[in-house]
Parts: C-alpha cells; structure tokens; sequence
C-alpha cells in the first residue's frame, strides 16, 4: 500500500466518526495538513524517507477511531445535546399554554 493510500485510509476511518459532512470535510483538511507538515517535517530535518515519515506521522496521531470519537465529541458534546432538548421542551411548553390561553379566551 502506497503512504498516500495510507493516509487517505486513515483519514477515512476518522470521519466515518463524523456525521455532519461540512465539519467531516473541514477535520479532513485541518488532518491531512497536520499529517503532510509532520511527514515533511520528517523528511527535511529527521533526514527519514517518505515511507518511513508517513508511518511515524499516522503514528503520531494516534488511533483513528479514537481519535475520530473525540472530534464527534468535542464538536456534539452530550450537554450540548441536552440543552438543546431542554430548550425545545420549554418553548414547546409556552406554546401549548399559549395555544391553551388563546382558545380559552376566544371561545
């Protein structure tokens, strides 16, 4: 397997993690960038081949499912989630009294 196969595999199995496709392809960017700097980082001043640079980057970056659960996390966290559930019920609250106030008044 070539190291640009590599990486595009690594890459994939991250954002299988992510399910809004603009923040999927935006983490796809910022990691291939980060992933490229390192591996030429490796080859210029650590003197290692494009081989052995790509293995010590993806390595560096840690396992991709882990990884890919952390960035799902950070950008839906479950708090998040639940304040907006908490918000939808309130305002589903006030409109059911309000609906309740204008039909009592009314008729």
């Amino acid at each position: 397997m070539s190291p640009d196969e590599r990486i595009a595999r690594y890459l994939n199995q991250v954002c299988r993690h992510l399910f809004w496709p603009p923040y999927r392809a935006r983490i796809r960017r910022e990691l291939t960038d980060h992933i490229l700097s390192h591996v030429e980082y490796l080859e210029q001043d650590r003197g290692d081949t494009h081989e052995q640079a790509v293995s010590t980057a993806l390595r560096s970056m840690g396992d991709p499912d882990e990884l890919g659960e952390q960035l799902r996390y950070a950008r839906f966290p479950v708090s998040y989630l639940f304040c907006l559930f908490l918000t939808f019920l309130i305002w589903a609250a006030i409109a059911g009294c309000l609906t309740y106030l204008l039909s009592y008044f009314l008729f």
